[in-house]
């Protein structure tokens, strides 16, 4: 049987998903002796460092069932020549870690990306920015536009760090709870793509003046992982859409048959496109957030099924 940490799939689905394109990432885990596989198109393995290497992260229950996270560093052969733990709780030295003998990349000190704030966003509520993220040695950062009210949050397994800087009149309570959930998030994405945080940023600032709901933690989730997940649609699925409008347009008000219509038919047997190059098929119809909205519409009705790109284990 063939199973991810939060999701089941069939050996088949997963052969499905190994022939369409996709490239067969598998390492063993040093410490837990678990094999662990991940699927992945070829266009999303690009992001090299100066070494060649692309970094993945994977959180898994590992020694004790423990929830324990490997950076692996892939060539461009998709071979992991070498995997780091890091450990929940430790800090682990580079002693410890060449006592496992894993050959580790030499890394530098943690690097500074800046978050470019897309040209809609209005610093309404969101004043300034910076996740400290200990998977990828990296602080992400927005500039600061103006002073508001610091809050910081650390992610349940520590290895991530959120500052931001919110306008006065932002409940702190309800900021925290967004904050939580986007550090949660951003812990257990495989392959973060810069680029999204600036996505992130534009749907938070007026988002978090509100508590997050179920819809808007999926929404939050589907664009960090908007550049490695797929919307698949059939047309089983665009028959059901037909059938059922009258019903879905009395339930979500104000929304309109043609762009929902456009965006099911461009998922219909997607298997090589992104949420994001979905979404540049689209925009000349709609903004970004009212993309996101349409999509978790569809996803929640059934009518699209959201493939992440994420590791599984194999039990022999």
């Amino acid at each position: 049987m063939v199973c991810c940490f939060t999701t089941l799939y069939s050996t088949v689905e997963v052969y499905y998903l190994s022939i369409k394109g996709r490239r067969k990432i598998d390492y063993e885990c040093n410490l837990c002796k678990k094999t662990r596989i991940l699927y992945v198109l070829p266009s999303l393995h690009h992001s090299v460092d100066e070494k060649g290497y692309v970094e993945y992260v994977d959180i898994h229950p590992c020694e004790d069932d423990r929830l324990n996270a490997n950076i692996l560093y892939v060539d461009k052969s998709m071979t992991v020549r070498s995997q780091v733990p890091v450990r929940v709780g430790d800090n682990m030295t580079a002693q410890e870690i060449s006592t496992l003998q894993i050959p580790v990349p030499k890394k530098v000190d943690f690097k500074t990306a800046i978050i470019e704030p897309d040209k809609d966003f209005k610093y309404k509520n969101l004043k300034f920015l910076k996740i400290t993220d200990r998977l990828r040695q990296t602080i992400f950062q927005l500039k600061e536009k103006s002073s508001g009210k610091t809050l910081k949050v650390t992610s349940e397994l520590e290895f991530i760090d959120i500052e931001i800087k919110l306008a006065k009149s932002i409940d702190s309570d309800i900021a925290e709870d967004w904050l939580k959930q986007l550090a949660s998030i951003l812990e257990a994405i495989v392959l973060l793509d810069e680029e999204m945080l600036s996505f992130m940023a534009l749907y938070l600032d007026p988002k978090i003046s509100k508590p997050p709901s179920g819809e808007s933690i999926i929404e939050l989730d589907m664009i960090l992982h908007a550049k490695s997940s797929f919307p698949i649609a059939s047309l089983k699925s665009y028959a059901t859409f037909r059938r059922q409008w009258p019903r879905i347009k009395s339930e979500r008000k104000g929304t309109d048959f043609e762009s929902y219509e456009k965006l099911l038919t461009y998922c219909i047997g997607n298997q090589y496109k992104t949420l994001l190059d979905i979404y540049f098929k689209a925009e000349s119809a709609m903004s970004f957030l009212t993309y996101i909205d349409r999509i978790e519409d569809m996803s929640m009705l059934g009518l699209i099924n959201i493939r992440k790109t994420e590791f599984f284990t194999v039990d022999e």
